[in-house]
């Protein structure tokens, strides 16, 4: 991933975003904040079951079908084994029994839309029931050391219930989980049917699982969940704002205004939103209802300071400004004078007539005299000037105590009505130019109670109006609020979008190259395997995708046109589809199972497909143990016919679910086989045994001549269809003989004098021996001219 990080045209940001992803979801979050990525230890793989694991023996007992314990026993190596029986033989409840001891559930069973598969999971004739999977590893230079996973149930357990061991210890799912979703090795009838038209997410997770590509499909899919969070933060405000502006627009508060006009903006200014949100900028209206509020007039403590200024300096003059009190300062005045007067006299003038009398004489005795008495009268003037000094200073205390006219209860007119006001103002501002200090005393407090009371009164509705104001505006302003803070988280995370967007279509293109990269073999296996089944099949399967929405997407034409599978193919067709895909699948190399188990997959396949089938299943058994069960005998028979190398098992039920499990010959060993074991059993009667071995020789002379003809036909490029055909109009033993030997139906007459001639008379005396059902001669014989006759049937 690096290297490909290196060689794109990438971010930084975006490149760091990507390798975080594909470290964790830590790593990621640690990233998306800031914090630097660090490389981190490489996790463990958790410990899986082993390699080159091949299955040794399928015990069950008590379960499905079977009742006593009943045992299939496997060449635990390479190669193909194929179970046959009838059905409700058992040979399926092999199967199930091992993807249970496995797997802990059953396809089948979990893909039922009724409960009667999971219902009668118990055998009726066996209560102790318990199924177990012997294993053994490649790499073991012994096979007597080998691995035993067991399933045990008490009679009342359920399904779900029981004891499950590995070797007798407790099993551990955990260690089997991941190669089992990943390399799944069995595929019953079930899943092989559905494979197509199941949900389509399924097959995608089984194949996806192959090209071990989950850190990158986790990391895109935490990139995406990251885009899409983000995508939603930042649209969230500019979904938002429209709803906003219009519950602004229909307010008629000026801040509503304001903020819709913000809003309107294609580039809103969030600072002044935030102010108008938060109260900061409180709109021109309401601006000067909250500065009528804020209007101060001189506090209460400072009135009564002056007040009392006030009257003191009027006290203190009003104690000293007698009547008199002129009369004594012009006197003080004049006696200051006529002392200056006399003490600047010369001394002989110091004794002269009063300037102002002419009668006194300003001699010493009237110097000390006039001393005494203007220093009475400068001290009771002292005392009137301090007076008035100090009624100067109280009037102009008072009258700094009237302030201004505030310009807001004139630009408040249009709000509220302050008329009442200003007037009050006015009249007190008046008081300044009162020159008497009494009158001064009089009116401006009573003024000023007046203008304290108009005052309160205008901030009392001025609040009354904010309030009704910011009761509507209030939900406007947290709605404002909460847009403002979404716009500010969007503007923040808008650059991260970005980053991670690029980061995801990246990943996203990267993880689509290397998905067709890595399915590219497994594709290519598919193809190989479908040209094999499809036999004469029109329907062609080209390249195999991975989609981008989680699906598998089948290049698949008719006759060079493209169709949909599930449309054109047929049920054998899509079984035959079904297996190109899982097989691939099944045989990596990296898959730790070197088995897989089908259950009857030539179900609905027409006699040319399971040739393909024989030679598809045969070549896999080159490297991989294959087990197939199945009642069909059109399977066994191709792979005898074309000489592919196989085991096959027969699976046979008796009474009381007694099933038995025998190494099966070829259709011709298996009738001889009953012949002589018949002609061994002394119980039967001699006129029935006789009838039974004549009828088993003609079974084997025309299992040998069905044999030879499909040889001769098919070698010849006859159809299947038409071969299969031609076969079911043979209707007796000298007809399907006469097909054998002579290629032709319709002469059966010339049958005999061929055989005389080119065999020998004993041919002729045995076909009359077994149409009257040996009464004419020796059963040895019988069997042992049948063997002879078969034998030169099959060269």
């Amino acid at each position: 991933m690096a290297g490909r990080l290196a060689k794109d045209d990438l971010t930084p940001r975006a490149a760091e975003l990507v390798l975080a992803a594909c470290r964790g979801d830590a790593a990621l979050e640690r990233a998306l904040t800031g914090v630097p990525v660090q490389e981190e230890a490489r996790r463990e793989r958790a410990d899986g079951p082993g390699q080159g694991i091949f299955l040794s023996e399928i015990r069950v007992r008590g379960f499905r079908g079977i009742g006593p314990q009943a045992r299939l026993p496997l060449a635990p190596g390479p190669g193909l084994t194929v179970v046959t029986g009838r059905n409700g033989s058992g040979k399926s409840s092999f199967a199930e029994a091992a993807e249970l001891a496995m797997t802990g559930y059953n396809a089948r069973w979990t893909r039922a839309r009724h409960d009667v598969w999971r219902q009668g999971w118990r055998n009726l004739h066996q209560s102790d029931t318990a199924v177990e999977l012997e294993l053994v590893q490649a790499a073991q230079k012994t096979t007597t050391d080998k691995t035993t996973i067991r399933r045990q149930w008490a009679p009342d357990d359920d399904l779900a219930q029981g004891v499950w061991t590995q070797d007798n210890e407790p099993f551990d799912p955990s260690r089997w989980h991941e190669a089992l979703e990943t390399y799944r090795p069995f595929l019953p009838y079930s899943e092989l049917a559905t494979v197509l038209d199941a949900q389509p997410e399924d097959l995608y997770e089984a194949m996806h699982r192959l090209l071990g590509l989950e850190a990158i499909t986790e990391a895109q899919q935490a990139l995406a969940e990251h885009r899409k969070r983000l995508a939603e933060i930042v649209a969230r405000p500019h979904d938002r704002r429209a709803r906003v502006r219009a519950d602004l627009l229909a307010s008629q508060d000026e801040r509503a205004r304001r903020a819709a006009e913000l809003l309107g903006s294609d580039s809103p200014d969030l600072d002044a939103i935030a102010d108008l949100a938060l109260g900061a900028d409180v709109g021109t209206g309401t601006n000067l209802l909250h500065q009528i509020v804020d209007v101060t007039l001189p506090p209460d403590d400072e009135i009564d300071r002056v007040r009392e200024l006030l009257d003191q300096a009027l006290g203190a003059v009003t104690v000293v400004a007698t009547d008199n009190a002129q009369d004594s300062l012009r006197c003080s005045e004049i006696l200051r004078l006529a002392i200056q007067l006399q003490e600047s006299a010369k001394d002989s003038h110091r004794n002269q007539t009063c300037p102002v009398c002419d009668l006194g004489r300003l001699d010493g005795m009237w110097l000390y005299k006039a001393k005494e008495r203007a220093e009475h009268l400068a001290k009771a003037a002292a005392e009137l000037h301090e007076a008035a000094d100090r009624l100067d200073i109280a009037v102009a205390a008072t009258r700094a105590l009237c302030l201004p006219v505030p310009e807001v209860l004139t630009e408040a007119q249009g709000v509220l009505d302050t008329t009442v006001v200003l007037q009050a103002w006015h009249a007190w501002m008046d008081c300044v130019s009162i020159d008497d200090p009494v009158r001064l005393r009089q009116e401006i407090f009573d003024r000023y109670a007046d203008l304290i009371q108009a005052v309160d009164q205008l901030k009392s509705v001025a609040r009354e109006q904010i309030e009704r104001r910011d009761l509507v505006w209030r939900p406007m302003a947290i709605a404002l609020f909460e847009w403002h803070s979404q716009a500010q988280q969007a503007l923040a995370d808008a650059e991260v979008l970005a980053d991670v967007t690029e980061a995801e279509n990246w990943i996203r293109k990267t993880a689509a190259t290397l998905r067709s990269e890595r399915i590219a073999p497994f594709a290519k296996e598919s193809q190989r395997i479908w040209e094999r089944l499809r036999q004469q099949s029109n329907v062609d399967l080209g390249a195999v995708r991975l989609g981008g929405t989680r699906n598998v997407e089948l290049d698949v034409s008719v006759d060079g046109v493209s169709n949909s599978a599930l449309a054109v193919m047929s049920q054998g067709e899509l079984h035959s589809l079904g297996l190109s895909l899982f097989l691939p699948r099944a045989m990596v190399d990296e898959s730790p199972f070197r088995f897989v188990v089908i259950d009857d997959p030539v179900q609905a396949m027409d006699p040319s497909k399971v040739d393909g089938l024989a030679q598809v299943l045969a070549d896999v058994g080159l490297t991989r143990q294959v087990v197939v069960f199945t009642h069909d005998e059109r399977l066994v028979e191709a792979l005898r016919r074309l000489r592919l190398s196989a085991t096959v098992w027969e699976v046979c039920r008796g009474e009381e679910s007694v099933v038995r499990v025998r190494l099966a010959d070829d259709p011709v060993g298996r009738c001889l086989g009953d012949a002589r074991a018949m002609r061994g059993d002394e119980d039967l009667p001699d006129a029935l045994r006789a009838e039974l071995v004549a009828s088993c020789c003609r079974a084997a002379l025309e299992a040998a001549s069905h044999a030879r003809f499909r040889r001769e036909r098919l070698s010849r490029g006859m159809p299947h269809a038409e071969v299969e055909r031609v076969l079911e109009c043979a209707l007796t033993t000298r007809q399907k003989l006469a097909l054998a030997v002579l290629d032709d139906l319709t002469e059966p007459q010339k049958l005999l004098p061929h055989l005389e001639d080119v065999v020998g008379s004993w041919a002729v005396d045995l076909l009359m021996a077994c149409r009257v059902g040996g009464e004419s001669g020796d059963l040895d014989v019988l069997i042992r001219d049948t063997e002879l006759l078969a034998g030169w049937l099959q060269r």
